[in-house]
C-alpha cells in the first residue's frame, strides 16, 4: 500500500551511536572537541547521533575528599551532543538536527523502570511522538510513567538524585577504586577510562585492565571465590580484532554493593588473580594464545 508523504519524516543516511558520558562498560567521557567534531560530521554525511546520556546526573568530584563536600553537581560538566548540536556553529542546517539523546530512569529511580525519554530539535521529536509505537499507546509504560511525572511534580526525583545517589554512588566508587588501587595494582591491575586528570567522575563501573586472560579471571573468581564478574568477552563485538576486543579487561560495578561488601569483593579478586599470576597463567598475545582464548569462551556461553 502507498503511504502518503508526512512532513515529520526524516530518512537519515547513517546512524551513529554511542554513550559519550561514563560510558559502559568503560567509563570513558568523549571530551567536548571530539563531540563537536562527530557533531560536524554527522552534518557533513546526513547521519543522526543517538546517545544513551543515562549516567550524566550520576557524578560527583574525582577526588575522594571532595567526593560529597562539592555535591550536588546539578550541570552536565560536558555538553551533551544534542545540546551541542543546537547551537554548534549557528546550529543545525535541518529542522530535524543531527542528535537524539536518550534518557532512562532505570538507571536513576529503580532498574526495572523501563520507562525513560528523548531529547532531540523539536521537528525531530514530534516526528517520534507520531511514529506507531507511540500512537498506538501499546509500548509506553503508562502506570510506571504516571508514577514518574508525579516525583518529577513533586520535586522528589529531583531530590532523590542530587541528596541520594549522588553522594551514596560517590562514597561507594572511592571505596571500590581505593581498593582497586590498593590490592589490584601491585598485581599489575590499571584502571582505565577514567583517569586521575579527571575532576569530576561518575557512572556506575570501573573498567579494570588485568594481566591475565579475563575469561579465565572471571571463571576463577566464580569457581574459587562465588564471585561475579564481568569479563570483557561480553562487550565485544564479534569480528572486530582491533578495536572491539577486551580479552585482559574486567568491568567492576559499584552502583549496588555497599562499601564493605565492595572492598572484600576486590579481596577475592585479588586472590584469585595472585594465583594466576603464581600458577604462571599470566595474558598471551600471540596468535596461539588467542585463538585458545575464543574457543575457551566459545565453551563457556
Amino acid at each position: 500500500m502507498y503511504k502518503p508523504h508526512r512532513p515529520w519524516q526524516k530518512f537519515y543516511k547513517h546512524i551513529i551511536y554511542g554513550v559519550p558520558t561514563y560510558a559502559n562498560p568503560s567509563s570513558k567521557t568523549t571530551t567536548l572537541e571530539r563531540r563537536q567534531q562527530l557533531v560536524r560530521l554527522a552534518r557533513e554525511f546526513d547521519a543522526l547521533i543517538v546517545t544513551d546520556d543515562v549516567y550524566d546526573q550520576l557524578q560527583w568530584p574525582a577526588s575522594p575528599s571532595q567526593a560529597t563536600a562539592g555535591l550536588p553537581l546539578t550541570h552536565a560538566s560536558i555538553p551533551r551532543i544534542v545540546d551541542i548540536d543546537r547551537t554548534l556553529d549557528g546550529g543545525p542546517p535541518t529542522p530535524f538536527g543531527h542528535a537524539l539523546s536518550n534518557g532512562s530512569f532505570s538507571k536513576i529511580l529503580g532498574p526495572g523502570l523501563r520507562t525513560g525519554w528523548a531529547e532531540a530539535a523539536p521537528a525531530l521529536a514530534y516526528g517520534l511522538s507520531q511514529t506507531g509505537t507511540s500512537r498506538s499507546g501499546g509500548a509506553p509504560s503508562h502506570i510506571a510513567a504516571i508514577f514518574v511525572a508525579a516525583l518529577l511534580a513533586r520535586g522528589e526525583l529531583q531530590r532523590h538524585v542530587f541528596g541520594t545517589l549522588q553522594p551514596r554512588l560517590a562514597v561507594r566508587y572511592a571505596a571500590l577504586r581505593g581498593a582497586v588501587e590498593r590490592l589490584l595494582r601491585p598485581l599489575g591491575a590499571e584502571i582505565e577510562g577514567q583517569s586521575g586528570q579527571l575532576a569530576v567522575v561518575g557512572g556506575y563501573f570501573l573498567w579494570v585492565r588485568v594481566p591475565v586472560d579475563a575469561v579465565r579471571l572471571a571463571r576463577g573468581a566464580k569457581d574459587e571465590q562465588n564471585l561475579v564478574v564481568a569479563e570483557g568477552a561480553i562487550f565485544e563485538v564479534p569480528g572486530d580484532r582491533e578495536v572491539a576486543r577486551f580479552p585482559n579487561h574486567v568491568r567492576l560495578c559499584f552502583a549496588w554493593e555497599e562499601e564493605d561488601r565492595l572492598v572484600e569483593g576486590v579481596e577475592r579478586l585479588a586472590a584469585v588473580l595472585k594465583r594466576m599470576l603464581d600458577d604462571g597463567d599470566a595474558a598471551g598475545g600471540d596468535a596461539a594464545v588467542d585463538e585458545k582464548r575464543e574457543a575457551e569462551l566459545a565453551n563457556s556461553y
